[in-house]
């Protein structure tokens, strides 16, 4: 079955076949059941998704790319001073228990994949350091200090533990950007590391609601209309699933993607009722370290291959051009025209 056939219509399809066509009774019976009014999957409340997000076909505006023989290159980057293999980077295990985080460590390592967090999970993987107001100093050993800012805008010191170590400053409202983006650019930050969740810090915040989406539209918007757009590298959090949210959320602006719950799923994590994850404990080592691997490379996959689609050949080069949403709601909070529409 599909969301266009389903096993319900061809039930319907051999139920007709077989109703002789002066069985009124049946027929009007069939008819009616096929004229019930469904629940709308796009009622008010509805929050906008990734999933409203469709990418155009390259054959829709240009010569499209031959994928067998043209590479999609993904590597990049970050702040002019992180060299990547990919664009995605993990979080959410700084709470993890020490036996998981040593796994998980091992798996990012392989896979070439950098941990975002309060704490250093490795020394082979790449660590961005969220620092939080009044409890965190910067760590000499990680590659990248993210100092946090709430609401209302607090400006943190623009401080480093040590020189060539990149800085970034984490949002978690799209209220506070106004400020928190000119701060940034005007006191040497490097990267700005935007939070849909509302709470990167929290424990896997994604299963909690719907992220907001806002939050890369407004980015870039104060960017622009500051002149500034390509001074500051956006990273993106919140709701990320899969290699084909990360190639919209790249699409709308962003360099990387910071993934949550795949990676924890990935290593075995199990969702709770209270929103929470806990890990189980008939996953082994070597089973989590290839689930970790497993997820990256997929989500690498993934992404590289929705840039090709739409005739790229690097997937820094997808833009919001590439993009149409089929709901309202996600119109508005990403600036991406409805399909259909110019």
């Amino acid at each position: 079955g599909s969301t266009d056939y389903s096993v319900y219509h061809r039930e319907d399809i051999f139920s007709m076949a077989r109703t002789a066509p002066a069985d009124m009774t049946k027929n009007r019976a069939m008819l009616h059941r096929r004229l019930a009014p469904r629940d709308n999957p796009f009622p008010e409340d509805r929050p906008a998704s990734l999933d409203d997000l469709v990418f155009l076909p390259a054959n829709l505006s240009r010569l499209v790319i031959d994928p067998y023989r043209e590479a999609c290159r993904i590597s990049s980057t970050l702040a002019g001073g992180l060299a990547m293999a990919h664009p995605f980077f993990a979080t959410g295990f700084d709470d993890a228990p020490a036996e998981v985080c040593g796994d998980v460590a091992r798996g990012l390592a392989e896979a070439e994949c950098g941990y975002v967090g309060t704490r250093r999970l490795g020394e082979e993987v790449p660590w961005l350091q969220l620092v939080r107001p009044g409890h965190d100093a910067p760590d000499a050993a990680a590659a990248a200090v993210i100092h946090m800012v709430g609401e209302p805008f607090a400006a943190p010191a623009a401080s480093r533990a040590r020189d060539g170590q990149v800085l970034g400053l984490a949002v978690s409202s799209p209220v506070v950007l106004e400020a928190a983006v000119p701060y940034a650019l005007e006191n040497g930050f490097d990267l700005l590391l935007l939070d849909g969740s509302g709470d990167i810090c929290g424990a896997w915040p994604e299963l909690r609601g719907a992220p907001d989406l806002s939050i890369l539209r407004d980015a870039v918007r104060v960017l622009r209309d500051l002149n500034r757009e390509e001074e500051i590298d956006l990273v993106y959090f919140g709701g990320t699933r899969s290699g084909t949210d990360a190639a919209k959320v790249l699409a709308l602006g962003a360099v990387a993607v910071v993934l949550g719950v795949p990676v924890g799923l990935a290593a075995g994590g199990e969702i709770t009722p209270d929103h929470n994850m806990q890990f189980a404990a008939d996953f082994n080592g070597e089973e989590r370290i290839q689930g970790i691997v497993n997820i990256v490379k997929a989500s690498c996959g993934e992404a590289s291959m929705m840039a090709r689609c739409t005739g790229k050949t690097n997937i820094h080069n997808l833009e919001p051009e590439d993009l149409k949403t089929i709901t309202l709601a996600a119109s508005e909070a990403t600036g991406i025209p409805l399909a259909g529409t110019r």
